[in-house]
């Protein structure tokens, strides 16, 4: 608690000064609305983008860990054409390595690369389907580092952006850039495109027509006139990353800067570059980024690579994307200062800390949609972080139903659909109030700087583990019912009060609903609910029950009666609510029981799991388990139960006490009259 007290109150000043210019409410809608439409737009984008998806997506050689790439680049545009050189630096994870697979258009479908050649460490190669499958000149044990070099010439593949483009603006000035998330670095450079290996460093050399800009990673080291009508910027990024953050942003920009004081006397360069029309509206809408990255670095520590620069680049695409030290954007307008403060707050969550996989985005994008709320808080004060959280609740059935893990990563489009933003970010908001605000801000500072993530990945398990040893509690509940399953709760709420002896009894009823909706949103929520009780001469009482049952009852003693109740008034939870009348408040144990079969907790497992189901009467049980071939696994010994809620552990075992393998596996309870089947994955 006291940290948190003192991060306030080093921005109390700030709050005080602006008191007069908060804005309200009206404001943090019409600004949520602008951001949510660049990311719907962004998303359109990538669906377009995407139109022509891979074949397929080979996953990354498991032996082979990128240490360096540098990649020589010369753009030509009469004709347009990209003619690369680009060598790689891996160091074998095994004994004995003879090939290395490195991703790489083979151009399937369309003209081959032209002057195209392996060299290096490589005694032969094949090149299809996606694959660059490299043998090499001798076997590498474990540690030892050696290295490929690729020469090609072509015009990337198109559609959208697809990964590189040759575009034309509003203006007429030709525009080339790159957005490589999540599969496409290898339409324009041979590499290991996977978010889980990062390279230790790179080096982007671009030759372009001397009358444009190249800008990229990190930074420029070099910029020649070659004498011969074109110019290279030679860029160096000295800190590790992954393929889908290398990036290039040419055309013929007005540039221009500022800085960031990160510490007395200590300045790094913010750098922008904006189409020459675009300046002075750029000038001001750019002018928050100093106060942008201060505050994210009291919040989440230095910002990561405060020893080479940020900055803007625009380029030609509806929403704006997180490239590591220069982010691309496709808007300069002061309604965009969200969608700024999003795409910084991913220099931490997602540059420096990088999901491990496509499953876990959520990691990226719900942490910077989160961090739009916290710089609200910071700048403007609590009651206009909720009033920005609660924003976008109006369309909520557009992205709250879906489970916020990614379960299938074969369709682009479904990884960055807006669950993933604005469910991911209602997490961290709920995280917050269950852990309290002292606990979770240290941990939104220390995550990301953990020698265990940062300039690396992370999993969702290992951010809840991580979650659990700083707070000390258990979380699989928390991030079961949140990231696994789909859907929110529905509480249908009441009340009813009467006298005692003592003063009065308050009795509160609720019940969760969500199941009415669908079967499949049949999972019982555990969460902490505010409830405020309203006395005649207005003042207020806080209190918080905890909520776990399909229908749960409540006791609270009163000194007076209460004018009203108030239901979870500072918005905590993601959830409809309906008040519903209560007469009289029955005895849970009274209570009608049906037949339900509920999800396996926690849902994918390892090495175990809990399967809870119901029962509307006594009788014999037979709960079993098949894989999908419908071969049964194991089976529960059948048993007489009562009525009512039961549960069983499975360790994921056949009957032999074997450890079974990955995989889809089925259980089906049963009892005379009824049968429920589920699915749930065993993951080693």
């Amino acid at each position: 608690m006291r940290r948190f007290l003192l991060v306030n109150l080093a921005s109390l000043t700030l709050c005080l000064s602006a008191a007069a210019q908060v804005p309200d409410k009206a404001y943090f809608e019409r600004m949520h609305q602008a951001t949510r439409a660049a990311l719907q737009k962004e998303q359109a984008a990538r669906m377009k983008k995407f139109s022509a998806t891979l074949p397929n997506k080979p996953s990354s050689d498991p032996s082979v860990d990128a240490v360096y790439y540098d990649l020589n680049l010369t753009i030509t545009t009469a004709p347009n054409n990209l003619a690369g050189s680009v060598t790689g630096v891996f160091r074998s994870k095994i004994d004995g390595l003879q090939q290395a697979i490195l991703h790489f258009d083979a151009r399937e479908g369309l003209a081959p690369w032209s002057a195209f050649s392996v060299s290096g460490n490589a005694a032969s190669w094949t090149h299809a389907n996606w694959l660059l499958t490299v043998q090499l000149d001798r076997a590498y044990n474990a540690g030892e580092t050696f290295q490929i070099t690729v020469n090609y010439s072509g015009v990337p593949r198109t559609g959208g952006l697809k990964g590189f483009g040759f575009d034309t603006n509003a203006y007429g000035n030709l525009v080339i850039s790159t957005l490589s998330e999540p599969y496409l670095a290898r339409t324009w450079w041979p590499c290991i495109d996977d978010p889980d290996d990062k390279a230790d460093s790179a080096r982007i050399s671009i030759t372009v027509p001397q009358n444009l800009i190249a800008a990229s990673n990190g930074l420029l080291v070099a910029e020649t006139n070659n004498g011969n009508g074109t110019k290279t910027f030679v860029w160096k990024e000295n800190y590790p990353i992954t393929t889908y953050l290398v990036s290039l942003a040419i055309s013929n920009y007005a540039t221009f800067g500022d800085q960031f004081e990160y510490a007395p006397g200590q300045f790094m360069p913010i750098t922008h570059y904006v189409y020459p029309a675009q300046l002075a509206a750029a000038q001001t809408a750019f002018a928050t980024l100093p106060e942008m990255l201060r505050i994210y670095s009291d919040l989440f520590g230095m910002y990561p690579f405060v020893k080479e620069k940020y900055g803007h680049a625009v380029f030609e695409w509806g929403g704006a994307m997180e490239h590591q030290t220069l982010t691309s954007i496709g808007g300069v307008s002061t309604s965009w200062e969200y969608t700024y403060a999003h795409e910084l707050a991913h220099q931490w969550f997602g540059n420096l800390v990088t999901c491990q996989n496509w499953g876990d985005i959520w990691l990226n994008e719900g942490f910077a949609t989160y961090s739009e709320a916290l710089y609200v808080e910071q700048r403007y004060g609590p009651k206009a972080y909720r009033d920005y959280q609660v924003a976008g609740l109006g369309s909520m059935s557009s992205w709250a139903r879906d489970a916020i893990y990614r379960y299938s990563t074969d369709e682009p489009w479904y990884i960055f659909r807006l669950t993933v933003y604005e469910k991911g970010g209602w997490v961290l908001h709920m995280l917050r109030r269950v852990l309290g605000d002292s606990v979770f801000m240290k941990i939104l500072h220390d995550y990301p700087n953990d020698p265990a993530f940062k300039f690396n990945t992370a999993t969702t398990e290992q951010f809840r583990d991580f979650c659990e040893q700083a707070s000390g509690q258990d979380l699989d509940w928390f991030f079961q019912q949140w990231i696994y399953e789909p859907y929110y709760p529905i509480y249908n709420w009441g009340y009813a009060y009467q006298a005692t002896p003592a003063g009065h009894e308050l009795f509160l009823q609720i019940e969760q609903k969500q199941a009415s909706v669908s079967a499949e949103y049949d999972h019982v929520y555990k969460m902490p609910i505010d409830l405020e009780i309203v006395y005649a001469d207005l003042t207020t009482e806080k209190i918080t029950i905890w909520d776990s049952l399909l229908v749960q009852t409540y006791s609270v003693p009163l000194d007076t009666a209460p004018l009203a109740v108030r239901f979870d008034p500072e918005s905590w939870v993601l959830k409809e609510a309906r008040k519903v009348p209560v007469t009289g408040i029955e005895d849970p144990g009274d209570a009608v029981h049906s037949f339900r079969l509920a999800q396996n907790y926690p849902n994918p497992f390892n090495p175990e799991t809990i399967i809870q189901y119901e029962l509307p009467e006594a009788g014999w049980v037979e709960l079993t388990i098949y894989n999908t071939l419908g071969e049964r696994v194991y089976a529960f010994a059948p048993v007489f139960q009562a009525a009512g809620n039961h549960n069983v552990k499975w360790e994921g075992r056949n009957e032999a006490g074997t450890m079974l393998a990955s995989g889809v596996y089925v259980y089906r309870l049963k009892m005379a009259g009824h049968a429920q089947v589920r699915k749930m994955i065993l993951l080693r």
